[in-house]
């Protein structure tokens, strides 16, 4: 976690928040509260700003945790999500792979591959929740932010994966 912290720039006020598909990346959204579920998902909107924007995912995942007023425990958490999915992209995108063979990484919606970095890199750690709170959670982002068949997929690829 030391080198995330080494990476991290705090969110300035002033700068203009980046628009993506339209829509501010960081809009209040009344479905997402705090909790683990809060840092989740600014982790996984953080991970799609970047994606989609080039702007720093750590610098974004600040900005949400702020606007969405999260707590020091869930802004920490959500920022060790995203800089996990930052450090192990490639593990992540790799073990993707493997249990969404006939899906490209590269060419997977950004939605349903982010909740997948973001699950796994939880999974990964050692304080991870239970492995099907992780699973639920990752359903719930995708039904959240994806398409009408993101939750459907997230759950086959994850369910493959905890075989």
């Amino acid at each position: 976690m030391s080198d995330v912290k080494s990476n991290f720039i705090p969110y300035e006020p002033d700068r203009l928040d980046s628009l993506v598909d339209g829509e501010t990346v960081g809009e209040s959204n009344p479905k997402i509260s705090g909790g683990r579920f809060g840092s989740r998902a600014a982790a996984v909107q953080a991970l799609y700003e970047s994606d989609s924007s080039g702007h720093p995912a750590l610098t974004a995942v600040s900005r949400l945790a702020l606007e969405r007023n999260l707590s020091e425990e869930d802004t920490n958490f959500a920022i060790e999500l995203v800089g996990e999915c930052e450090n192990q992209r490639a593990e992540l995108d790799q073990k993707i792979q493997q249990f969404a063979v006939q899906f490209p990484t590269e060419q997977m919606p950004m939605v349903e591959r982010n909740v997948l970095r973001v699950a796994i890199a939880e999974l990964n750690m050692k304080d991870s929740a239970p492995n099907n709170v992780v699973a639920n959670e990752a359903v719930e982002l995708a039904r959240l932010f994806g398409s009408h068949t993101s939750p459907k997929f997230i759950n086959g690829v994850l369910g493959a994966l905890l075989r």
